[in-house]
């Protein structure tokens, strides 16, 4: 496992990309104008893509709000381990993102043998920034809507409902990747590579993301900076990737990838440095623009295409 830093851009169209879930409003931050994805809600489309995709997952969407005991109590009924601390260890969420137990009560694994080591926190080996904020600057539009049934009884008209959507934005999601913490959780290098594919595809219209207020995603470019060594490090990893309107529009104005250009030039030269910290970039992307774009300026014994 090798340390790197993880940068995953998609789009959004006229959808909630991040609802605040006490106002249900997009986060947003007024005095940039850019709008906010939180690290939990990236967490949940990789865990939900994965248990879709049959790999067992501690914090589950499947079994909606429960204890973390009755999660426990579960997963240690499929075990024969009795150490809750390797128990939590089989569940790739945990390997990846960490997780806690605080349980005081007993439990039982498979063979009815009662658990230890109730107590237990692992810190994750991926972690993503607490907010992300979109690369273009945004102006929230209204949005109101009628329901079929009533909020009273003795009205005779649907409810009224208003909110705001995202008109457009390109979403850069910002990760890092700790090997030291990997040996503790057991993460492999194909829990990463399962971990990816979590990200492009549980974001962009499978799992949790196939839903009325995140319909209209589309993942645009995973990158991986792997570092030549582990005590290395580079300043602003995302303020690497920029955006150019073009014609003349504003970014509140952009509605498409036609609208603009990326601007990759921090990224490659910094990939390409001969002494810097950067010993190669793994990516993936569809948008043929973009591969010719990496391609074409990036040194080619420091490029490596992701296989998804």
């Amino acid at each position: 496992m090798e340390k790197s830093e993880i940068l995953f851009l998609y789009e959004t169209s006229y959808n909630i990309p991040n609802g605040d879930p006490f106002t249900g409003e997009q986060r947003y931050d007024e005095e940039t104008k850019k709008i906010l994805v939180s690290d939990v809600r990236i967490k949940r489309y990789v865990r939900t893509y994965l248990e879709d995709n049959g790999h067992s997952i501690y914090v589950s969407g499947e079994n909606g709000n429960q204890t973390a005991k009755a999660a426990l109590e579960k997963i240690a009924k499929e075990s024969e381990e009795t150490n809750i601390a390797e128990i939590l260890k089989t569940q790739l969420d945990v390997k990846l993102f960490g997780g806690i137990s605080t349980l005081d009560t007993t439990i039982k694994n498979k063979n009815n043998k009662e658990c230890t080591n109730g107590h237990i926190q692992y810190t994750g080996p991926v972690q993503f920034a607490l907010l992300n904020p979109s690369l273009n600057k945004v102006n929230m539009r209204m949005h109101q809507n009628t329901s079929h049934f009533t909020s009273k009884e003795n009205n005779s008209q649907g409810a009224i409902g208003t909110t705001t959507v995202v008109p457009y934005s390109v979403m850069q999601i910002h990760g890092w990747i700790n090997p030291k913490v990997a040996e503790i959780t057991g993460m492999t290098n194909n829990d990463k590579e399962l971990m990816f594919k979590g990200l492009w595809y549980g974001t962009s219209g499978e799992g949790s993301s196939f839903s009325r207020s995140k319909i209209g995603q589309d993942s645009l470019l995973l990158i991986e900076l792997v570092y030549s060594d582990k005590k290395k490090k580079i300043y602003g990893v995302d303020r690497m990737i920029s955006i150019k309107p073009k014609e003349e529009k504003k970014e509140e104005q952009l509605r498409a990838l036609d609208d603009f250009d990326f601007d990759f030039s921090k990224l490659i030269a910094a990939v390409n440095d001969e002494k810097g910290a950067i010993a190669k970039v793994r990516y993936y992307t569809e948008i043929e623009s973009i591969n010719t774009a990496l391609t074409a300026q990036i040194r080619k014994d420091r490029i490596e295409i992701i296989s998804l």
